[in-house]
């Protein structure tokens, strides 16, 4: 396995870009990539074509749900994993119809967090190998 993985993560909460970058670290073979605006997080994910997004729904100027549109568009073929500390139904309903792979509530358990984000690389590889 040599290729590098991408996962990228749209969050203005830089702690937990911080937190999530430690962790990855210690993978060889993802390059984890973070941004704490949607705008430069959509422009980011232009670039580095990233294998999952994680992304936060609540963030200033343009919202979490706005960037995935754009990014469903764009992306088609990458994974996304949502995460919301305002957790209310309608909204976790409607984004799941938006075709999210994941929906994660803050604060989250980061360990169910990186065994998602794996296991979408893991299937993102087999479609691509397959």
């Amino acid at each position: 396995m040599s290729e590098q993985y991408k996962v990228l993560m749209i969050e203005d909460e830089t702690d937990i870009i911080y937190s999530l970058a430690q962790v990855f670290e210690n993978f060889k073979h993802i390059k984890f990539i973070g941004s704490e605006s949607a705008l430069q997080g959509i422009e980011l994910a232009k670039a580095e074509r990233p294998g999952v997004i994680l992304l936060d729904l609540h963030m200033p100027r343009m919202s979490g749900e706005e960037a995935l549109e754009e990014l469903k568009k764009l992306l088609p073929e990458t994974k996304f994993i949502v995460m919301t500390g305002w957790e209310d139904g309608e909204t976790k309903q409607r984004i799941e119809r938006m075709g999210i792979d994941a929906y994660f509530s803050k604060p989250m358990d980061l360990e169910k967090l990186v065994t998602k984000i794996i296991s979408l690389l893991m299937i993102k590889n087999e479609v691509k190998n397959g």
